[in-house]
């Protein structure tokens, strides 16, 4: 029984791995469109890519979008998780539902709405791209901190309390260290998924300013030459440094499997 589960896992995984690894291969190719295996090997489209002005701009505004997300979604998560676990557990489950909402409504629905909001306040720009991001990371930290909380002793918050530690000592020197896997983890699940997101950018973004999953879905569209390959495996390459470096520094995914 064993011994299959671990062959259906292998599967699972090498069905999840291999898309990636074909357009990371698909990158290094020298024909003049994408192809498996590789017609020839070489460094010509990420030459192409680098040089290709729009790409790098979009590389650009994805990262300092993705940064200010980062700044605006774990602030806010972390006071929602701590607000919601002096919460009893029918009412933190019933608000943890509603704040996890834009999680469950189609990505379609939310970039539509939060292109009319943001029309009628005149923000379809570079702040407008930054609150959508905001809309739909600040769950993510919101999990990933009450995840972290749940591994925590709750009675230490009470004795530094006791002890005479006033309200935002006790946040600051008690429960934020306690909450430090979760925040982090939330910080890079709120990157990871401004720098990745597609449908909110398409919606908000404005000509001449895309970030880069806007471009790569509208070279996609037009020309799916192999330097979108090249861009992908950058936004890949770092996606995959940054969880190797978190989880070998901080531990945070076996943090929050409670390991």
């Amino acid at each position: 029984m064993n011994r299959t589960l671990n062959i259906i896992a292998y599967i699972v995984y090498a069905a999840l791995t291999l898309p990636v690894l074909f357009v990371v291969i698909a990158s290094f190719t020298q024909a003049s469109y994408l192809s498996i295996p590789p017609q020839g090997y070489g460094l010509r489209w990420w030459n192409v890519m680098i040089n290709d002005r729009e790409m790098m701009t979009g590389f650009w505004i994805s990262a300092k979008i993705a940064f200010l997300t980062v700044l605006i979604s774990v602030p806010t998560g972390a006071m929602a998780a701590i607000f919601l676990g002096q919460l009893t557990p029918r009412k933190r489950a019933l608000l943890t539902t509603i704040l996890a909402s834009p999680l469950s409504v189609p990505m379609v629905l939310t970039g539509f709405s939060l292109l009319v909001m943001l029309t009628q306040i005149g923000l379809v720009n570079t702040v407008g791209l930054v609150i959508g991001h905001s809309v739909i990371s600040v769950p993510y930290v919101i999990r990933s901190t009450l995840a972290s909380m749940s591994l925590s002793d709750p009675s230490l918050p009470r004795a530094a309390a006791i002890q005479g530690a006033k309200p935002w000592q006790v946040i600051w020197y008690v429960v934020l260290p306690t909450l430090r896997p979760g925040l982090i983890s939330g910080a890079l699940f709120a990157f990871l998924t401004s720098l990745n997101n597609v449908v909110i950018s398409v919606f908000i973004s404005q000509p001449g300013m895309s970030p880069l999953p806007v471009v790569i879905f509208s070279r996609m569209e037009n020309l799916a030459e192999p330097s979108v390959a090249a861009a992908s495996t950058i936004v890949i390459m770092l996606t995959v440094v940054c969880c190797l470096i978190l989880e070998s520094r901080y531990q945070i995914f076996r943090s929050l499997a409670g390991r």
